[in-house]
């Protein structure tokens, strides 16, 4: 392909990967077909061409085979997992990076890819209200200063700062008196991360690679929250073991259901660490991948308190940023940390500013890097913090509003607090039946939604992902999990809701599975409930009080006065308010939004007059 080859597939690429991101709510979610592992090896040949092959058959193989086959993280029908944005800026600066193609490992390799990274990296600090220690600015005054640096994930990141903190932490053991005969190896065997059992796995990938012990420390149970007391005492009872406390890893926004740890007293607790261990303290990491980008909007940077305790912190701009991945944004309060653990010499990196200027390749475990800072400068540009501001927060209400959907049907609950875009929800206090659930969603193929664990409760996790999401996709999408629940609950629970059971008789199978939700099995997916080893009765749903189901026991009264018992149910948690007893700051945000909507969700989900949803649920069910 020449330039002008490239120029003419180039406009008409640019064209239909415009109309892919327009259209692509027209798209189902997941890939079509029942596609299994090694699918794609019957549709190419054996061996990679050797003669070239025209444009055209590379296009139509991307249009027949590839697209077909992809998962579209984009689509406004996507809310599993976190947000993987692009954008049309972010998407354009990252043209003019491939095409530089540069490896800019050194200031000298190429002076604008580490300059650029710098600024784009202070603006963003800035624009989070992140302390000025992180900025690159803070080491022009004094020797040591911290400063911003793109990797390419949190996970990086976070392996990036644990090996910063264990080099810190073995050197200073080795000036004490009772460690100086110890080798690093006795050093590195008394070492001990800290974390808590909601944070995300690669924190526990990092302690093992940097080799130390981890402790993934218990949660509040109402919040899922790590506190800074269950971090003291830890530390505490392993100092009196002999070990050594040397890095504690809080997260802002946790994978499971957006949690945010105690960072003001997990600070604290790190803080009189410090000041007991003297220059050997505890090094705090904040990994706030998902969450980061809220900050950019004020009103939620009352959960970034305690972070001037912070030796780094790291989010990625490729969740909910919109600038495509890879890129992840991470931050420390003294570069020497980072470069006394990285830093390699050989003599043909070392230019005339060596040591002088910023070389990049001492920050991080890789040696080359790509420019990913145009792509960050291009949509810090292009949207303005105001427009980011503008995306995070439509994102929230439109959470807001689903969460009010999922709160107006009986059989539903939202099962612990709602924090900025995601919702995690669950069938009444029944795992199994949420299981279930989750099969049917995925079944149907208009929604991609994942599970989670959380303390021993199974919920589904529905996140507002993307940018192009409207209310009307939010309420259809709440209308298909709505009809799918009553059809998991099955015939006898639609009739209970209608007041056509004068007793419920025998108590209802419903589909209960070991394996993944998204592994199904042909016979799997002809069973429509059979084997529920769980005890369940559908009239107990409909109960107003919300504590009913902690009294019912089994063989008292009758069915449909709720005098059940539904075995297994995990306790219920109470959302927990501020300690002032006002509305948060994300809650009193989406409040005025949402009631607006209230009406709506009245009438196509009421609280006390279920009548159209059983409708719709009737309904669904004739056409199984």
């Amino acid at each position: 392909m020449d330039a002008e080859q490239y120029r003419k597939n180039g406009k008409e690429l640019v064209d239909r990967i415009a109309d892919y991101l327009t259209n692509i709510r027209e798209q189902s979610v997941l890939p079509t077909g029942n596609l299994k592992p090694g699918f794609l090896r019957a549709q190419l040949p054996a061996q990679a061409p050797v003669q070239p092959e025209p444009w055209d058959s590379v296009k139509r193989d991307m249009e027949n085979i590839i697209l077909p086959a992809a998962t579209h993280w984009q689509s406004p029908h996507m809310h599993a997992f976190f947000p993987a944005l692009n954008s049309f800026p972010s998407l354009m600066g990252d043209m003019w990076a491939d095409a530089i193609n540069c490896l800019g490992f050194t200031w000298e390799a190429s002076p604008i890819c580490t300059e650029l990274e710098i600024v784009a990296m202070d603006w963003l600090c800035q624009a989070l209200g992140l302390p000025e220690k992180f900025l690159h600015s803070s080491a022009e005054s004094s020797k040591g200063g911290g400063g911003g640096v793109i990797l390419s994930t949190c996970s990086e990141a976070t392996l990036t700062a644990m090996m910063a903190a264990r080099k810190r932490a073995i050197d200073h053991q080795k000036l004490l008196p009772l460690s100086r005969t110890l080798s690093e190896a006795d050093i590195l065997s008394r070492l001990v991360a800290y974390t808590s059992n909601q944070a995300h796995s690669s924190v526990e990938k990092a302690g093992m690679l940097c080799m130390v012990k981890m402790r993934h420390l218990p949660v509040d149970p109402g919040t899922l929250a790590l506190n800074g007391e269950t971090l003291r005492e830890a530390m505490e009872e392993d100092r009196a073991k002999g070990l050594i406390p040397f890095f504690a890893c809080a997260t802002l926004g946790t994978t499971g259901c957006c949690a945010f740890d105690d960072l003001w007293s997990v600070g604290a607790a790190v803080a009189a660490a410090a000041d007991e261990a003297g220059a050997g303290g505890v090094w705090l990491h904040v990994d706030a991948a998902y969450a980061g980008t809220a900050f950019l909007c004020p009103e939620y940077r009352h959960l970034l308190a305690g972070v001037r305790h912070a030796n780094s912190f790291c989010f990625n701009p490729s969740k909910w940023m919109m600038v495509h991945f890879d890129c992840t944004a991470f931050w420390v309060d003294n570069r020497d940390a980072l470069e006394q653990t990285f830093s390699i010499d050989p003599v043909y990196l070392s230019h005339k500013y060596s040591g002088q200027a910023v070389d990049f390749m001492h920050w991080q475990i890789p040696l080359s890097r790509r420019f990913r800072a145009l792509k960050l400068w291009y949509v810090m540009r292009c949207f303005g913090i105001s427009g980011l501001q503008d995306h995070v927060r439509r994102g929230v209400e439109l959470a807001g509003f689903f969460e009010q959907l999922v709160k107006s049907n009986k059989a539903f609950e939202v099962r612990f607090k709602r924090h900025l875009g995601l919702v995690v929800f669950s069938l009444k206090e029944n795992n199994q039946l949420t299981k279930a659930l989750l099969r049917e969603i995925l079944k149907s193929r208009k929604l991609y939604v994942v599970p989670a664990d959380l303390n021993g409760v199974q919920v589904i996790r529905f996140t507002v992902t993307s940018p192009h999401t409207t209310e009307e996709d939010i309420r259809q999408a709440w209308q298909l999990i709505e009809n799918l629940g009553m059809k998991v609950l099955g015939d006898d629970y639609v009739k209970c809701m209608v007041g056509e059971c004068s007793s419920c008789g025998p108590k209802i199978n419903i589909i209960s599975t070991d394996s993944p939700p998204s592994e199904l099995s042909n016979s799997e997916e002809e069973e429509e409930g059979s084997h529920l080893g769980e005890k369940y009765n559908p009239c107990s749903l409909l109960d107003d009080d919300d504590d009913a189901s902690e009294r019912r026991t089994e063989g008292s009264g009758t069915p449909c006065s709720g005098d059940w018992e539904i075995h297994g149910a995990a306790q219920r948690s109470t959302p927990l308010r501020p300690m002032t007893g006002e509305l948060s700051d994300d809650e009193r945000m989406t409040e005025k939004s949402t009631r607006k909507w209230s009406d709506d969700i009245k009438r196509s989900t009421p609280v006390d007059n279920l009548e159209l949803s059983v409708t719709r649920a009737l309904s669904s069910l004739s056409t199984q």
